[in-house]
């Protein structure tokens, strides 16, 4: 099942019938809801949903975008469900149900998660920096790294905790309202959950509605910066694995056309199944034109 992300298009329009109709013109199957949509937005796409013009596959928290917030200050990360702050934990769960009531609404399989970030010191710019300078597999770049994955497992444990607070909480609303929850891979070293952190998270929530959701720029980026291999992902959670977000990825700069930069499609596509959700997940400054390349690169893959 292949469809496309509102993401190509909320940054920059504030018409949700806009927004769907030039997903709908590219021929795809299915949508995805996410962060940028606001509620005005929402309500104008609700007659395209009733007619049936388009079906929903999944909603990317935090959905809609919560009153008071402007478009600028959307994230998938607004409020941590891993903050240590109770407050701010409680706004997360908070909206993130309002995001598995409206999945149920809108006859959605999946809300695709992001848990926080740690307050762990960005060392990104170093790590491109060093990636630039093709020093990211000298021993001047594995120290570095090495050094900080020891940092950042020393602030795991607060954040565990949290995330475990908020998602048995979470697993039990979605379980009520048969959604999915789709935990991301994520992008910087200072978010949450890493690798070791993903393998206590599923085997804490083992037998619940929590799953794993593969974003494929992410886990190139990551595996080009040397923080993590992406086939590690997939062997490990693959097996939980209930949608992708689909994007390409040059070095670390990703979400552009599929199949535009170095994204390891033909290793996805053995943990894929009849069901998974594959969704392209562009930005705003990829063309209409390279997005229809795109959609031909991934049926050309078997991917559809």
């Amino acid at each position: 099942m292949l469809g496309i992300s509102t993401s190509w298009k909320s940054e920059i329009s504030d018409s949700g019938r806009g927004v769907i109709q030039a997903i709908l013109d590219l021929g795809a199957e299915f949508i995805e809801l996410e962060y940028r949509i606001t509620p005005p937005m929402l309500q104008e796409i609700l007659p395209l949903l009733k007619e049936r013009r388009v079906s929903v596959s999944s909603l990317h928290n935090f959905f809609p975008l919560p009153e008071g917030l402007s478009k600028k200050e959307a994230s998938g990360d607004i409020f941590s469900l891993s903050s240590p702050e109770k407050e701010e934990r409680e706004l997360a769960v908070r909206y993130t149900r309002r995001t598995i009531e409206w999945a149920q609404e809108l006859e959605a399989r999946t809300v695709v998660l992001h848990l926080g970030k740690t307050l762990f010191h960005s060392p990104m710019e170093t790590l491109k920096k060093l990636y630039d300078e093709k020093k990211i597999q000298a021993a001047e770049g594995k120290a570095f790294i090495a050094e900080q994955k020891k940092l950042r497992a020393a602030q795991s444990r607060a954040y565990l905790d949290s995330a475990l607070w908020s998602l048995e909480k979470l697993a039990k609303e979605a379980e009520k309202r048969a959604v999915f929850l789709g935990l991301e891979n994520r992008y910087n070293i200072q978010d949450f959950p890493n690798f070791a952190e993903f393998k206590i998270l599923y085997q804490e929530l083992s037998g619940s509605w929590v799953r794993y959701w593969h974003d494929i720029g992410h886990a190139t980026a990551q595996q080009n910066l040397g923080l993590s291999d992406q086939e590690e992902y997939l062997e490990n959670f693959g097996g939980l694995l209930i949608g992708c977000h689909l994007h390409g990825c040059k070095g670390y700069e990703d979400h552009q056309a599929p199949g535009s930069g170095e994204e390891d499609y033909c290793l996805v596509k053995k943990f894929l199944k009849p069901d998974t959700l594959c969704v392209i997940e562009t930005h705003h400054r990829t063309s209409r034109e390279e997005l229809l390349r795109g959609l031909e690169f991934l049926r050309q893959k078997g991917i559809s």
